[in-house]
């Protein structure tokens, strides 16, 4: 099992730093997506609204390498994407990985 860190986020200030154990980054990602997708059950349009995303880690990090910015060991983020007839979670790989 390896340590990964689901982090929520308001524009670029964190709100939550929590701690996910998995097999492989692809289960951190689908354990993150199905709590993520009951989090916001009913309530996306204020979520949208404040600029909420959740953001996947790889590892855990010490309470003083918390920061405002968003983190570098970043696997992917989920964000909330408002569409006709509801809204959706996508998920955005990041940058400096193959996806």
């Amino acid at each position: 099992m390896q340590n990964y860190a689901l982090t929520t986020w308001c524009n670029d200030r964190m709100l939550s730093y929590e701690a996910v154990v998995a097999a492989s980054a692809g289960e951190a990602k689908a354990f993150v997506h199905g709590m993520v997708t009951e989090r916001t059950r009913n309530h996306t349009s204020m979520l949208t609204g404040l600029g909420i995303r959740y953001v996947v880690e790889d590892g855990f990090r010490k309470i003083e390498e918390l920061t405002t910015h968003s983190p570098a060991n970043a696997i992917g983020t989920l964000h909330i994407v408002e569409e006709a007839g509801g809204s959706r979670l996508i998920w955005q790989p990041s940058a400096h990985l193959d996806g």
